[in-house]
């Protein structure tokens, strides 16, 4: 993992990426919000340091880069993209190795880790890419409108209260992207509206 100075470089590298393939910045930054906010919610189950946090984060804001190609298999796209471009030379191999698995896993059916990467890294890579697939379904139409009000343990799983939307409406896609999360929490997750 990269330390405090290889950090540096590496968000630089992920600005410059970002800026490159023209990404939705204030929906990578809102996404990343939110992502930030599951991840300290769940983080005594996950149990994964600030630096995966990190990951995380430049995961939210590069996860649709894939969309300069082609709007369909974008994931795919902004997983190569991660790997191979110029821009991302900067960012330490291994770190971006599992930054690409959280691209290419925030969407469609999630992959596996290589059978030849450590057990920690192999959670990390699952967890990181729950947590991004719920965070970027509450920000699906890209209006900023979705807040995290909390996340509360319940008998049986979680509920994560939402405020500023009405998830009823978005019930099917928040429990298909929610999937992933609620195989690794061992529960439900819900979400509900905050009270007005």
């Amino acid at each position: 993992m990269a330390g405090d100075s290889g950090s540096i470089t590496a968000d630089a590298a992920v600005a410059a990426t970002c800026a490159k393939y023209g990404s939705d910045r204030r929906h990578g930054d809102h996404v990343a919000m939110l992502a930030r906010q599951i991840f300290e919610a769940f983080s005594p189950l996950h149990m994964l340091d600030e630096q995966y946090e990190r990951i995380l984060v430049h995961a939210a804001l590069l996860h649709d880069i894939g969309y300069f190609v082609a709007a369909k298999g974008h994931h795919r796209h902004g997983a190569y993209l991660v790997l191979y471009d110029q821009e991302m030379r900067d960012y330490p191999l291994g770190d971006r190795e599992l930054l690409a698995g959280i691209v290419r896993n925030h969407r469609k059916r999630p992959r596996p880790a290589p059978k030849d990467w450590p057990k920690e890294r192999k959670q990390a890579l699952l967890w990181l890419s729950a947590l991004l697939r719920v965070a970027d379904s509450l920000d699906y139409e890209h209006n900023e409108a979705a807040g995290i009000a909390q996340v509360v343990s319940r008998a049986g799983g979680f509920e994560i209260v939402v405020r500023g939307f009405d998830p009823r409406p978005f019930a099917m896609r928040l429990a298909d992207k929610a999937d992933l999360l609620e195989s690794l929490c061992g529960g439900s997750v819900r979400f509900t509206g905050a009270p007005r």
